[in-house]
């Protein structure tokens, strides 16, 4: 083959690839990690401990339901992100009980995936060895609203949640009253 015709497939294969790339990040919009560490908050409790909490949250009166305000002397960070996010953006969140120790790398995210129907959230969960103690760990992203009927969260490939937030059902499992 000329190398002129090399070069041509490879621009070609280059560019396809990178069209793609744009267009499977246009379909997942705008993603941000929330860092846990950036607020004074922590995961309320849940039942089972065992199973992973999952919330699709669209409004600070569903941020306090799920994450409550962690009272620190001299600390200035704020307890939940500024009013004006909900505005056009949802925070997604699974949270785990692990054993206590180094948790900061507790979950990884692999992906957020966004189609018409539905928002996959894939993250790689690895607890820590065991301990006398457990803590709570979690990790959210925001994404631009509306959500779709159907939000998911997969750990290791495996579907752990699966929510509805338009039927009601944005946290899972139920939060005790």
């Amino acid at each position: 083959m000329p190398a002129n015709v090399t070069t041509v497939f490879a621009t070609t294969r280059a560019l396809a690839i990178a069209l793609l790339l744009m267009a499977q990040a246009a379909m997942a919009g705008t993603v941000t990690t929330l860092d846990p560490d950036d607020y004074r908050s922590f995961v309320g409790n849940w039942m089972p401990q065992g199973a992973p909490l999952c919330a699709a949250m669209r409004s600070a009166d569903d941020w306090n339901r799920v994450l409550h305000p962690a009272a620190t002397m001299g600390s200035t960070r704020p307890f939940a992100p500024p009013a004006g996010l909900w505005n056009d953006r949802a925070v997604l969140l699974i949270a785990r009980v692990v054993p206590a120790g180094d948790s900061a790398h507790a979950f990884r995210l692999l992906g957020v995936e966004r189609t018409q129907d539905a928002i996959e959230v894939n993250v790689l969960f690895k607890s820590a060895p065991p301990a006398s103690s457990s803590e709570k760990v979690w990790l959210a992203v925001e994404v631009q609203k509306p959500l779709p009927a159907l939000v998911r969260f997969r750990q290791e490939g495996n579907i752990v949640c699966a929510l509805s937030p338009d039927r009601g059902n944005w946290v899972a499992p139920p939060l005790p009253k």
